[in-house]
């Protein structure tokens, strides 16, 4: 149901902060919400998301010169318009990341409740326009992550 998702998250900067790090690893997320399977179609977003962008190459954990860490703590839905019934929805997803220094061992920056959200129509084919919603929140997080990582968080 989430493979939609590794094409949905475009981002691209040249930006690398002059950090002097060149890779980047971005194991699985961790999944405490409600939200069945959403951890692996974030992930691949935010791998996509590096790879498209280039400034960092993303490589395996015991390659990286940072690896970035997160839970997926929350995904909530709320209704957004109303017409009689809810004809809109909002999704979010709420996150806690992290930005670990595998070399001089320490956190570079650590963010709770990292949010991303997307507006989908609950008229017609609810469950393919949630996707969507979905697909909205993750370009959010990803393209805040991806900037904090790049850009430099810390």
């Amino acid at each position: 149901m989430f493979a939609v998702f590794a094409g949905c998250a475009h981002y691209s900067t040249s930006a690398s902060g002059g950090s002097g790090f060149n890779s980047v690893a971005i194991p699985l997320l961790e999944n405490k919400s409600l939200e069945p399977e959403i951890q692996q179609a974030l992930t691949d977003s935010l791998i996509q998301a590096f790879v498209e962008s280039g400034a960092l190459k993303v490589v395996d954990e015991d390659r990286a010169d940072v690896v970035l860490r997160g839970t997926i703590v929350e995904v909530r839905e709320e209704p957004f318009t109303y017409g009689g019934a809810a004809d809109q929805y909002q999704i979010t997803v709420f996150v806690d990341m992290s930005c670990y220094d595998a070399k001089d061992k320490k956190n570079l920056w650590e963010e709770s409740r990292l949010r991303g959200y997307g507006i989908y129509s609950a008229s017609v084919q609810r469950e393919e326009a949630r996707i969507e919603g979905l697909g909205a929140a993750f370009d959010i997080l990803t393209r805040d992550i991806v900037d904090k990582t790049q850009v430099g968080g810390w």
